[in-house]
């Protein structure tokens, strides 16, 4: 008899406590869905030197076509 008293208390304790748990996070989801979100907007800055772009670029070994030449060969397109 005394196991089921003991059992029967510890239930009603955890039973409380998740009541307990349930109710403080309704209300911290409630206070929450009251306050209005605001998102700041990202400031980025790059400090890149003229030359280390030049040397990035070149790396590359690109070709600049005219386009007056592209047009001429009737050549399709490209998007890019």
């Amino acid at each position: 008899m005394d196991i089921l008293m003991y059992l029967l208390f510890l239930a009603v304790g955890f039973g409380l406590g998740v009541i307990c748990s349930v109710s403080i996070l309704a209300n911290r989801i409630e206070r929450l869905s009251h306050q209005e979100i605001t998102v700041p907007t990202p400031q980025v800055q790059v400090n890149v030197s003229a030359e280390l772009v030049a040397r990035y670029l070149e790396s590359f070994d690109l070709i600049a076509i005219p386009k007056h030449l592209v047009a001429a060969a009737e050549s399709p397109a490209t998007k890019h």
